[in-house]
């Protein structure tokens, strides 16, 4: 089935458990557990900080193409590529044929929120990492008299290479926080100079986790795949020259603020 069928699936489920027909009325009521909510889906966001001569500079990666509703509807947004680099270190992240929706759904009793981003094509760093056919997904439902928050967060991706290197044999489902090592050098331009700075680190696929559980302003985060670099090396009148690099391909983001505080955030 494909993701608007399964879509239509759990949000019958839901329906069915609070004995209504279903029907994607976004003039509904929504679930009395919910004062307002968020939904976002970006292509890519994170960030890159530069040490030379002692200083950090940091600069955001900022959340791209975005897609985002705060009531009800839906809202998409694509790009045939999106090339980003920062602080003389080119290439930092790049992305073929992206695609993000975000849907904002009430019935009577009950609100859905879904994250949803793709990309047909992924590099990050360089070309440390490459692959192929990356999709997350994140979906929250919110049900009147229920405190807890459901979710569910899944992540697909056809290949990962790391360096160059034989394609790595993913599991299949993809299971939470699944983390391949990634080894380099990343080659930065610093005041006109070239350098090559080796680094470290890990490729992280499926992440998510909840955040402000006991609270009435719960936030759930996807990272479909998440990439955390960093390394330094000593150059001759520069000091020690770093670079750190939190790069997040396909994040998707559900903000809730309740009526009264939630006690649990179920991620499955």
């Amino acid at each position: 089935m494909n993701r608007h069928t399964l879509r239509s699936v759990r949000l019958s489920a839901v329906a069915c458990a609070l004995g209504l027909a279903f029907a994607a009325n976004n003039a509904a009521a929504q679930s009395s557990e919910v004062a307002a909510a968020t939904v976002k889906a970006c292509a890519v966001s994170g960030s890159v900080t530069v040490t030379v001569l002692g200083l950090n500079t940091t600069l955001p990666l900022p959340c791209t193409a975005q897609a985002q509703r705060t009531a009800a509807g839906s809202d998409e947004k694509s790009a045939l590529g999106i090339d980003v680099g920062l602080l003389g270190l080119v290439n930092v992240i790049k992305l073929d044929t992206v695609h993000q929706r975000a849907d904002y759904t009430n019935l009577t009793g009950a609100t859905a929120l879904d994250g949803f981003s793709e990309a047909a094509g992924l590099s990050l760093v360089q070309n440390l990492v490459t692959a192929q056919g990356l999709r997350g997904s994140l979906a929250c439902d919110s049900l009147s008299g229920n405190s807890t928050l459901q979710c569910q967060a899944t992540s697909t991706i056809a290949d990962v290479r790391v360096a160059g290197g034989n394609v790595i044999t993913l599991p299949s489902p993809l299971p939470r926080d699944f983390t391949v090592p990634v080894g380099g050098s990343l080659r930065l331009t610093v005041l006109g100079l070239p350098i090559e700075v080796p680094v470290g680190g890990a490729l992280t696929l499926n992440h998510a986790t909840a955040l402000g559980a006991g609270t009435r302003n719960v936030t759930v985060l996807h990272q479909p795949a998440a990439l955390t670099l960093g390394g330094s090396v000593s150059v001759g009148g520069l000091g020690l020259v770093g670079v750190r690099v939190e790069a997040v391909a396909s994040p998707s983001t559900i903000t809730v603020n309740a009526t009264r505080p939630v006690t649990a955030v179920t991620i499955d």
